[in-house]
């Protein structure tokens, strides 16, 4: 039991607290507001996020044709951006789940990549020439151009399939189910959209040490967004935000960037999807039948999941329940 006297200094030391966490947020505010006038989060109208940067990037490898001769008939264009080294990870994805793209009238799949003056590029001339699978841009391919490399995306697709419905980018890493994630396209009217699984507000990072980390943001908080490993984009919306991406103030954190700053400022829908781009992954076709995707896998872990598939594993009915209680406990 708390005495008079002690229960006083706990109401003091938890009323001082308060108090701190209180002046703490005003200041981030009151920052927000001296960058960008009285509604720091009304992206439409704020000088601070303009800019004029262009998209004069030329191709080094394009596929042009990509989306003929159906340009009104393609349905989904996958787009998976990837490094010039990473030959292996997207021959896991054309061996596995990309699989199902090919020779499919109503789907595409490419590679985006970027350009890497010291590596051999050799190699990815003949890659392309094998597959027809990749576009390369000559900007400079790392991991603080992943903004970049998602216009990019935008432009392929705003250019050579003008026609397509939906835009999926997805990471490497990445286990999708095409099928279902079709099935579930098919049911939504799909304008104006980005669907993925949406982030409340996020605080920008300010620890050096993070790969996050942004020092001179104009923002506190990110708007909402969607978590960057999967999403769709509709065909309508693309040229909406390649448009507003190059007038907007250039942020690395491409899902943060596109799909939250850019995506508010172009006034294009954010609709929420939880079972798209599922995280905390478990190597089990049966975990992933009500899923449309997950991620991060291993090149190893996709290649066996996509064996379990093929082979038709049985998922019975106890697993089943024991992976239900498994997430609603990690999502608890």
């Amino acid at each position: 039991m708390f005495t008079p006297r002690r229960k006083q200094k706990y109401l003091l030391t938890v009323s001082a607290a308060f108090v701190f966490i209180l002046i703490w947020r005003l200041y981030y505010v009151l920052v927000d507001y001296t960058l960008c006038g009285p509604n720091p989060y009304s992206f439409l109208s704020q000088h601070c996020f303009a800019d004029t940067r262009t998209h004069s990037y030329k191709y080094l490898i394009n596929e042009a044709d990509k989306c003929k001769p159906f340009p009104d008939k393609i349905f989904l264009l996958i787009v998976a951006p990837s490094r010039t080294s990473g030959f292996e990870e997207r021959q896991v994805v054309r061996q596995t789940w990309g699989s199902l793209a090919v020779n499919n009238t109503e789907i595409r799949l490419v590679f985006m990549l970027g350009y890497r003056p010291e590596i051999d590029h050799r190699d990815l001339k003949t890659e392309s020439e094998k597959y027809h699978d990749i576009i390369q841009e000559d900007f400079y391919d790392s991991y603080r151009n992943l903004s970049i490399k998602s216009e990019a995306i935008l432009r392929f697709a705003n250019t050579f399939c003008s026609g397509v419905k939906y835009i999926l980018k997805v990471d490497l890493d990445v286990f999708i189910d095409l099928p279902a994630l079709i099935d579930d396209l098919r049911e939504r009217d799909g304008t104006n959209m980005i669907l993925g699984n949406v982030l409340p507000y996020v605080q920008l990072y300010r620890i050096k040490r993070s790969r996050w980390y942004t020092d001179s943001y104009p923002l506190t908080f990110n708007p909402y967004y969607v978590s960057g490993p999967a999403y769709i984009v509709s065909g309508d919306a693309a040229v909406k935000l390649l448009s507003v991406a190059l007038k907007t103030k250039y942020h690395f954190v491409e899902d943060v960037f596109i799909t939250g700053i850019v995506r508010e400022r172009a006034n294009v829908e954010l609709v929420h999807n939880r079972i798209l781009d599922y995280y905390r992954p478990i190597v089990d076709i049966c975990w992933l039948e009500n899923k449309l995707s997950a991620h991060s896998y291993t090149k190893e872990q996709l290649l066996e999941i996509w064996s379990q598939k093929v082979k038709n594993k049985p998922c019975t009915w106890t697993l089943r329940m024991f992976y239900m209680l498994y997430d609603l406990l990690i999502w608890w």
